[in-house]
């Protein structure tokens, strides 16, 4: 479905993601597609959003409906959506978390090819992505080497303490230290996905304690 010159275009988007957190660039590998198209295909067809269970490869899954049919901009969606994940990744305590997972295996530096599919119903707008690496991440034990800081950057977990007063309750502490972050991630031009997905942490934060 992808023209060399998207595959070049979506190829340069995933490793400016990867760049930012010291990890060497991924090559598109059509061997690789064949299994991600097949993939994205089954999805669509049963209109379900799960993993293959291929453990050959790592794998990311998106869905989007109602947001055009264009390919590379739908790819490029759920690259931005997968990174987004990094506000909630804790540097200090390197490992897996559902909620991580999608931005480990994104920038995870032993993995060395991948390819993106996609399937689309242009009628109901949905649109599933699945994304293979090869070799595979996310393995326990191995985050700390393969799922590296900003380049450039303290990490956002290492923080000083006096930016977050001991004191505090638990909960209140964990508040201040994702309201640091959202001036850490403007400061350092994050994409507006990522400030984006650290308020959402804070809203989750507040509804978590009420009596905040």
């Amino acid at each position: 479905m992808l023209t060399d010159a998207q595959t070049a275009d979506i190829t340069a988007y995933v490793n400016s993601y990867r760049a930012k957190n010291q990890a060497p660039p991924l090559q598109w590998d059509a061997s690789i597609c064949a299994v991600s198209q097949n993939w994205s295909n089954h999805l669509l067809s049963s209109h379900t959003v799960q993993h293959s269970g291929i453990s050959a490869y790592g794998e990311n899954i998106a869905f989007f409906q109602g947001y055009g049919t264009d390919p590379v901009t739908l790819i490029k969606k759920s690259v931005d959506a997968w990174y987004a994940e990094i506000a909630l990744y804790d540097f200090s305590k390197p490992g897996f978390s559902e909620t991580t997972g999608h931005f480990t295996c994104l920038v995870w530096v032993a993995s060395t090819k991948f390819c993106i599919a996609i399937a689309l119903d242009s009628m109901s707008g949905e649109a599933y992505i699945v994304m293979n690496t090869s070799p595979p991440g996310n393995y326990i034990g191995q985050f700390e080497q393969n799922v590296l800081p900003l380049l450039g950057t303290t990490p956002m977990s290492t923080v000083p303490t006096v930016l977050i007063p001991p004191q505090l309750q638990t909960h209140k502490r964990i508040l201040f230290q994702q309201l640091y972050n959202i001036v850490h991630a403007i400061n350092t031009n994050q994409p507006k996905a990522v400030i984006i997905g650290i308020i959402n942490n804070i809203i989750h934060q507040v509804d978590a304690y009420p009596t905040f």
